[in-house]
């Protein structure tokens, strides 16, 4: 999606690029050389990625309005924002509490902002403490969620409601690093971590609940051979387009049927499919009711280290072994995200290698 932009990904490009440089400066001794970023091109970088995590989102929320009318049986639905928040900085234990706070919102405001950004809209309007003792603080987004639920009951529907998940900038700008450093490669090899880590390979996520896990395998048929009208993709607002009439299936994984003794440590199971719909591909996982609850409560549980603080971990690990990692990942966040002049400036200060021009 971001690198259909030809600037963005010749700014990516020159990176990875760069990246080699520098490992081939450190073999041979040599000063490394200057990698030097316009700062309109920064800039364009920003922009190309806002514009294009808005038009995916519309996508997404067209595609499970969708789904949510043909697999519940209801034309009327309701968008709850479900919005998962902690403190700044979490740790294992006690002081992980986080809170999930659920707002109704209306289908035009939804497509006015971003998934991240209506979920720090939600967060700013809220502070938390831990005890009557201690000072309020500020929350933040851990994890935010687009849910659809029937406001009408259908007798045996195969399925009861359907959210959709977008990947944080944070987690997509990480994500860049891993690609650039081959981290999954780095894993693997050299055992730097758990290698039962997670990794990000999706942007926008759609989740599909069931009663049963026998109506998961029923969701799963249907959606071999649904189609949609022109009628049923206008009333929605959805543009015509010969992609958005059925699915394509592009991928299949089956984690519901896997051995008891293979299943995930946090009981999560669910089939996972990846489907083309349009010039877009959608992750869907098709999961039960009883097993999304486990998972939502992993989410939010004070006792349970989550995937992401996993992922923070591993990454402090990498950056204490890969050279220039830590720095790049600093780097990707300044073009995944807009910060003021000053960290600009005092990136560049810290990187002897890094003009910004």
């Amino acid at each position: 999606m971001l690198v259909r932009d030809e600037r963005t990904n010749r700014l990516l490009a020159s990176l990875s690029w760069h990246l080699d440089a520098l490992r081939a400066s450190a073999r041979s001794g040599q000063e490394p050389p200057v990698l030097k970023l316009a700062r309109d091109e920064i800039e364009n970088c920003r922009d190309t990625w806002e514009s294009a995590v808005l038009r995916g989102e519309h996508h997404l929320y067209d595609f499970a309005a969708l789904l949510a009318q043909a697999l519940t049986g209801s034309k009327h639905v309701q968008h709850v924002a479900r919005v998962v928040m902690g403190r700044k900085e979490e740790e294992e234990g006690p002081g992980t509490q986080r809170i999930v706070i659920e707002e109704t919102i209306t289908r035009e405001n939804l497509k006015r902002v971003t998934d991240y950004s209506l979920a720090q809209r939600i967060a700013r309007r809220y502070r938390y403490r831990a005890s009557h003792d201690q000072p309020f603080g500020v929350l933040y987004p851990r994890a935010s969620f687009l849910e659809l639920w029937p406001l009408e009951t259908i007798e045996d529907a195969p399925a009861t409601r359907v959210l959709t998940r977008v990947k944080t900038n944070d987690q997509i700008w990480n994500k860049v690093c891993d690609a650039l450093f081959a981290v999954d490669t780095l894993v693997r090899r050299d055992k730097i971590v758990n290698t039962d880590s997670k990794y990000i390979n999706d942007i926008f996520g759609v989740k599909v609940l069931t009663p049963r896990r026998a109506d998961s395998y029923r969701v799963e048929e249907i959606l071999a051979v649904i189609t949609w009208t022109v009628r049923q993709l206008a009333e929605l607002g959805v543009v015509t387009d010969p992609g958005h009439l059925h699915l394509e299936l592009v991928e299949h994984k089956d984690y519901l049927s896997v051995p008891t003794d293979q299943k995930k440590k946090t009981g999560w199971e669910a089939i996972k499919n990846v489907y083309r719909w349009g010039a877009q591909l959608f992750e869907v996982q098709i999961q039960t009711e009883a097993n999304y609850f486990l998972e939502a409560l992993h989410l939010t549980d004070t006792s349970h280290r989550t995937f992401e603080m996993k992922r923070r971990q591993m990454r402090r690990e990498l950056e204490k072994v890969v050279p220039h990692y830590a720095d790049y990942r600093r780097l990707l966040k300044l073009l995944f995200r807009r910060e003021d002049d000053e960290e600009l400036h005092a990136l560049e200060e810290s990187l002897p290698w890094l003009e910004i021009i």
